[in-house]
């Protein structure tokens, strides 16, 4: 058995397959390919299959040796915030349903209708193409042998590992937490698709809990009895020491392992989980104008998460700090405030801070410029977010704002570059 190096593939990127027992899809396309899957995190990717779409670890993707493995990413790199909207797409159809007679259309003649459900290339081609980029003609009906022809993309070499016998029986020995998460997933969207079978993510269920409040005790109830609501806590048990500062040097095992896991998380230090904080906000707006126990329920949740996040990027953070800062200064994500990329995050989470700078920058004629509209200044990140305002990255302040903030307890920590 093998399975994907994880540092070897960046987000967007686009991996393919081929096993021994697909030679009718690659007949019928005329192709060399029977599959795609999209990295959308630091070992991170998900796909659309029989079981639906889902998110899956790439640790514990593995393929056969006698199956073929492609690794293709855009040729010409797009902006941060191009991707991001890319991968916000692709988490965003989690949980929508495979259609098997459209991916059977893909191959033939017949086009149509064109439902909202998915299946592998389909996938991958909408969500490029929700972000502007046309990967193929049709992103609708297409095959994996046209995404991996599209001359937008570019193959890299796919860069493997075997996997031991040891560490293979050791995983099948443990309870897996993707599956775990894919059953509650699934749980709580069957519970909103015996009130409405149109239902095919998350999305859908929070418009339908805005148009029919009788929803809400049906999805509530499956939040609740599906597990979905503590699925955090399996991560949070078996690795206490990535949350609880101090842990981390307590334990035993391999000191580079423990280095690259510190460098992952760092490089994905805001852009990893994002997402916690955009859900968060979303559903904090929904309950006000909408109040429904499953929104209230879903927010405790996403605090949570948003919470744990932090606590996971600074005791990495510290970890490399103290041990290998050199790491830390060439891997640290550091989003520049008032930047293209900034303002697609910070519009989503904090819209009045984005709307104050943009008129501080547009008064000023640059960016270079406090939201005060003060300079001169300096770019700081903020390390308590979560409990400040969950998702913003960083932030660029005068003299005078620094103090204010610090005042209202904001933990501000200056660039790694600029100290």
């Amino acid at each position: 058995m093998k399975r994907i190096k994880i540092d070897s593939v960046a987000p967007g990127d686009i991996l393919f397959t081929a096993r021994p027992d697909s030679k009718l899809i690659r007949f019928a396309t005329q192709g060399i390919v029977s599959h795609a899957m999209i990295c959308v995190q630091h070992g991170s990717f998900i796909d659309s299959t029989m079981d639906g779409v889902q998110a899956r670890n790439l640790q514990r993707e593995l393929f056969e040796d006698d199956e073929k493995v492609f690794h293709f990413r855009l040729k010409e790199p797009v902006a941060p915030e191009i991707l991001s909207n890319v991968i916000d797409y692709a988490r965003a159809e989690i949980g929508a349903r495979y259609s098997l007679p459209e991916a059977i259309r893909s191959v033939g003649g017949v086009r149509k209708p064109r439902s909202n459900r998915q299946f592998c290339s389909r996938l991958v081609a909408r969500v490029y193409k929700r972000a502007g980029i046309d990967l193929v003609s049709d992103a609708d009906y297409c095959s994996p042998e046209d995404l991996r022809r599209s001359p937008l993309l570019v193959e890299v070499p796919a860069s493997t590992e075997t996997v031991s016998a040891e560490e293979l029986e050791w995983s099948r020995a443990r309870d897996n937490p993707i599956s775990a998460t894919h059953r509650a997933q699934n749980a709580v969207l069957d519970a909103a698709r015996s009130v409405d079978p149109g239902v095919e993510n998350f999305n859908d269920l929070y418009s339908l809990l805005v148009k029919r409040p009788d929803a809400d005790p049906i999805i509530a109830a499956a939040l609740r009895e599906s597990g979905y609501l503590d699925l955090w806590r399996t991560e949070f048990d078996l690795h206490p020491w990535r949350y609880v500062p101090g842990l981390i040097d307590k334990i035993s095992g391999s000191s580079e392992d423990l280095r690259d896991y510190c460098i992952g998380t760092v490089r994905e230090a805001y852009s990893g989980n994002i997402r916690f904080a955009v859900n968060l906000v979303l559903l904090r707006a929904l309950h006000v104008q909408y109040p429904r126990e499953t929104f209230r329920q879903e927010i405790d949740l996403y605090e949570t998460l948003v919470r744990n996040d932090q606590k996971r990027r600074e005791v990495a953070y510290k970890w490399l700090s103290d041990h290998y800062p050199d790491d830390l200064k060439r891997n640290m994500e550091q989003i520049e405030p008032h930047s293209a990329y900034w303002y697609s995050i910070v519009d989503r989470v904090e819209p009045h801070l984005a709307a104050l700078s943009r008129h501080a920058v547009e008064a000023e004629g640059g960016t270079n410029v406090c939201s005060c509209g003060d300079k001169p200044t300096l770019d700081y990140r903020l390390v308590n977010g979560a409990e400040t305002m969950p998702g913003v990255p960083s932030l660029r302040l005068c003299g005078d704002c620094i103090e204010i903030r610090r005042g209202m307890g904001n933990v501000l920590v200056p660039f790694l570059a600029a100290q």
